[in-house]
């Protein structure tokens, strides 16, 4: 059996005194697909930056933990490194190279790359999966909509070749018809074989497209579960969802405290 594409276990992450992650575990099958959930401040993108190993850029340091995909051991790894190891992240706000056009922000995907074959192909497959990108390929990124930036964000990205794909909020700022784009695309990618972490405030979208899900409250993991379940549960569905349950939805089944509060739940245990 294949190990994980992302092992995380008991991560902790300080901003100076602030700690942003508590002890956080979670695992993404090889091929799998994970969403993280949470409010702001939750600690959600801290978690992306600490995968990726662009954590201390934004004043950040990795207390205790491990993490590692398919096995090997990501901590103290430079992002080039990290990357190189097939583990990719698409940040918030898509950021892609304004001034650079389509065409050159993907082949900044591939710098370092020196099968030049496997990056033809890569182009194309990019191309195949936005065929807008090949219309704009000599246009300037920063005169691209927000959701043809953030198609070249991620197929930026996939120029890398990624085993796991690290999406930080795809849907943010976007048309309800760009993001079910952005959604159908996303599938497609993890349908081929590639590993998803989903970082969404999105919940319905995150939970519909997801196998598995975390639920991080105040840096620590509150609640998981497989996404379908946690679609149903009356915490999840109350907080995330918007649809009210009352007084039973908020207190938890049999009057448990609310989410926030205590160990990580899995849903088995929330539920009943």
């Amino acid at each position: 059996m294949s190990p994980p594409a992302l092992t995380v276990n008991d991560l902790s992450v300080d901003y100076g005194p602030v700690r942003a992650l508590r002890e956080v575990s979670l695992r993404v099958p090889e091929g799998g697909f994970a969403a993280v959930l949470g409010g702001n401040g939750a600690g959600k993108t801290t978690l992306l930056r600490a995968v990726s190993g662009v954590l201390p850029f934004h004043g950040g340091r990795v207390r205790a933990g491990r993490i590692a995909a398919a096995g090997s051991s990501l901590r103290g790894r430079r992002p080039d490194q990290i990357v190189g190891r097939g583990v990719v992240q698409v940040p918030e706000g898509r950021e892609v190279f304004a001034r650079m056009t389509v065409g050159e922000n993907l082949r900044a995907g591939a710098l370092g790359a020196r099968d030049r074959r496997a990056v033809a192909a890569a182009r194309d497959r990019v191309l195949r999966l936005f065929p807008v990108l090949a219309e704009r390929e000599r246009q300037r990124a920063g005169l691209l909509s927000g959701g043809e930036q953030q198609m070249l964000a991620i197929g930026r990205a996939l120029m890398a070749g990624p085993r796991l794909l690290l999406l930080d909020e795809p849907s943010l700022g976007l048309a309800p018809i760009m993001i079910d784009r952005i959604a159908a695309t996303i599938r497609a990618i993890n349908a081929e074989g590639i590993a998803v972490l989903l970082i969404e405030q999105n919940a319905a979208l995150a939970l519909e497209l997801a196998s598995h899900a975390y639920v991080l409250e105040v840096g620590a993991v509150a609640l998981e579960g497989p996404a379908a379940e946690l679609a149903s549960s009356p915490e999840v569905r109350d907080r995330y969802l918007g649809v009210s349950t009352g007084a039973a939805g908020a207190t938890g089944a049999a009057g448990e405290e609310p989410v926030a509060a205590g160990p990580a739940r899995t849903l088995g245990r929330w539920t009943g």
